[in-house]
């Protein structure tokens, strides 16, 4: 189906960029390896070698305490930073996400009397996989739940499952968010395995985890545990089999 690009979750470290978003970029590239030798008949040989990805975002600035500013000067340089990339951002959209690191980062771009922008680039660092919002960010969570499965795939063997938390929103009394990544060999999730358990989040905060296969079970959720005095989360969780 074609699409017009107006619903887009685009997730960096702690931050939901995509409601400040202008122009955003993927690029997925493989580098060629050159095996051209005495026998190859005149033609260039040229075997795959690394993947690597880059996502570039242009966005209009914000100062405030939890924007894009706070999170992105303070992240350059890190690299083990997640970014997800899900369109549209309704749960169970096709999502690409990685590990990366802010190279650039252009915190004041603009014109006098026109929008404030900025822009950051960051590079891959792993792998680059694609797969599902498992969980989308954008309504506010006051309590524990389970998420909707989804039918991923099995992981085989040499194969892993990641998955990559962000954390864009916390409030209330000592809160706790604990998120579990669960498989099954149904939709129905009658004997649910826990995969993946992310360290207890009480503020805004990202994770990278994964799983490595064999894993016959093709069904993946996610669970999660709230607690503490009025807690509230917003959180995004991705997944996706490299």
């Amino acid at each position: 189906m074609i699409q017009a690009w107006t619903d887009l979750s685009i997730l960096v470290g702690p931050s939901e960029l995509a409601g400040h978003g202008k122009n955003v970029t993927l690029a997925v590239e493989c580098a060629p390896l050159d095996k051209t030798n005495f026998q190859s008949a005149g033609y260039v040989e040229l075997p795959g070698g690394s993947k690597s990805g880059t996502l570039s975002l242009d966005f209009m600035q914000d100062m405030a305490a939890a924007g894009p500013d706070d999170s992105l000067w303070d992240l350059l340089g890190d690299s083990g930073v997640p970014k997800s990339l899900c369109t549209p951002s309704a749960d169970g959209s096709v999502a690409y996400l990685c590990a990366g690191v802010p190279v650039s980062y252009k915190p004041i771009d603009g014109s006098s009397g026109e929008l404030a922008m900025a822009a950051v680039s960051l590079k891959s660092s792993g792998v680059i996989a694609r797969g599902r919002l498992l969980h989308p960010g954008a309504t506010a969570r006051t309590s524990s739940s389970t998420g909707t499965g989804r039918q991923l795939g099995a992981v085989a063997a040499g194969k892993s499952l990641y998955a990559a938390l962000h954390v864009v929103e916390v409030s209330g009394t000592t809160p706790s968010l604990t998120v579990k990544v669960q498989s099954d060999d149904n939709s129905g999730f009658t004997s649910a395995t826990d995969r993946i358990t992310f360290t207890a989040a009480t503020a805004r905060t990202f994770q990278w985890s994964s799983v490595a296969g064999a894993i016959t079970d093709d069904y993946w959720r996610i669970t999660y545990t709230i607690s503490g005095t009025g807690p509230s989360f917003k959180f995004a969780v991705t997944a996706g089999i490299v």
